[in-house]
């Protein structure tokens, strides 16, 4: 047999998607258009000479936008973008491209061709879903969890499931260990003590749901009477209201938010959200009491960093 080498896919074999392209002298109004259409949550940003100048994700629209009272249709993107994001070009080595995004909390990844022209973004929540849906379709005993998938992919010899174990090493670091040492995974109650959450009443106006979700990084959770009614998150404040125009203190939540969400346990273990969000294609999961009670949400990105991810190596 050779000798395991070292994962050295190209970025490419992680196939990133074609992202939306705006210019950097659009107005916000027409990028929350755009990714309303696209059902896309980044836009990347060209220069007038067609080079990557920037990226704006639907989180920048509320923090850099609507939490500053900003009008869309007047504020152009590059006041609201990142301008000259880190990127990986599609030769690049896909775990180098994997451990940057862990490292610096990036959800999306911009990909160049080697004359430095856009072709894709790397989206960290479609990595690991990629890589589990690749292990737990190479498992031969039909209908695995995710769980049993990663464990046997660790001890599997096979290139593709060796690639999407590394894969998930890269993103997951620690939570594999635990899934395969004797440690046990943390609750979602330890992942969520002392993290800031946003919990709003139905009647909070979308500027003040803004800023408060701006503050956090966390999508609103809509409580009445001490019970999750609803879920509204940056996605939705670029599709619903920016894009269709809606006047910010003039809109309540409830009129736009997602009425009674799914909600899970804080005794679920990350594992088991990991799996959650897996089967259900959420990127965000409410978690409370058996009364109802909110204890605050996760989304991927926690699931990722609330495992230590690359600092704890």
């Amino acid at each position: 047999k050779k000798p395991k080498e070292k994962d050295s896919r190209p970025v490419s074999k992680l196939r990133p998607k074609k992202p939306p392209i705006s210019s950097s002298s659009d107005s916000v109004l027409s990028v929350a258009k755009l990714l309303a259409m696209k059902r896309s949550a980044a836009s990347l940003v060209v220069s007038e000479e067609g080079g990557l100048a920037g990226i704006i994700t639907d989180t920048d629209i509320t923090r850099r936008l609507v939490a500053k009272h900003l009008d869309a249709s007047l504020t152009s993107v590059s006041t609201v973008m990142t301008a000259n994001p880190t990127c990986v070009s599609m030769s690049d080595s896909a775990m180098d491209a994997m451990t940057t995004m862990v490292e610096n909390h990036f959800r999306h990844l911009p990909v160049v061709d080697d004359q430095g022209g856009v072709v894709g973004l790397l989206d960290i929540a479609k990595c690991l879903n990629d890589a589990i849906s690749k292990l737990e379709k190479s498992q031969s005993r039909g209908k695995n969890t995710a769980q049993e998938a990663l464990e046997q992919a660790m001890g599997a010899q096979g290139t593709q499931n060796a690639q999407a174990a590394a894969a998930l090493q890269a993103l997951l670091g620690p939570l594999m260990s635990q899934a395969f040492g004797s440690q046990t995974s943390p609750t979602l109650r330890s992942l969520l003590a002392g993290k800031p959450s946003t919990v709003v009443g139905p009647e909070t106006n979308l500027l003040e749901a803004g800023i408060k979700m701006a503050e956090s990084r966390k999508a609103a959770l809509v409580v009445e009477d001490g019970r999750l009614t609803g879920i509204f998150g940056f996605k939705d404040m670029c599709n619903r209201v920016i894009a269709k125009e809606l006047p910010l203190e003039d809109t309540q939540i409830s009129s736009v938010m997602t009425p009674n969400p799914e909600f899970v346990s804080p005794e679920m273990t990350v594992l088991e959200a990991l799996q959650t969000m897996h089967d259900n294609s959420f990127l965000t999961l409410p978690v409370c009491e058996d009364d109802g009670t909110v204890v605050g949400l996760v989304n991927v990105m926690d699931v990722i960093y609330g495992c230590g991810g690359a600092e704890s190596w």
